[in-house]
């Protein structure tokens, strides 16, 4: 199975989410700057880490935080969140 770039991204912010989440706010420019990719990518899978519920997005500057405890979010939820297969369904 070859993963996408979206899933380690995905990753990523929750990484950053819990590592740096008291001290600073987590935003899409703050994750950009940390993985070296536009804002607009890092906004698209916000949003769908948001629609399969893993995280709460403040609007504007609020910043990111997990919709549960990390430690109740698995790899797969993440998966199933950002890789969509073609046709636009995602695997269940």
């Amino acid at each position: 199975m070859q993963l996408s770039s979206r899933f380690t991204i995905a990753i990523h912010i929750f990484a950053c989410v819990d590592t740096f989440g008291e001290d600073h706010k987590i935003t899409s420019d703050f994750l950009a700057s940390s993985i070296n990719v536009n804002p607009v990518i890092i906004r698209k899978i916000l949003s769908q880490l948001k629609g399969a519920g893993l995280i709460e997005v403040a609007r504007g500057t609020g910043g990111t935080f997990p919709a549960r405890p990390i430690s109740e979010i698995t790899f797969y939820d993440v998966y199933l969140a950002v890789e969509l297969l073609e046709g636009g369904f995602t695997l269940i």
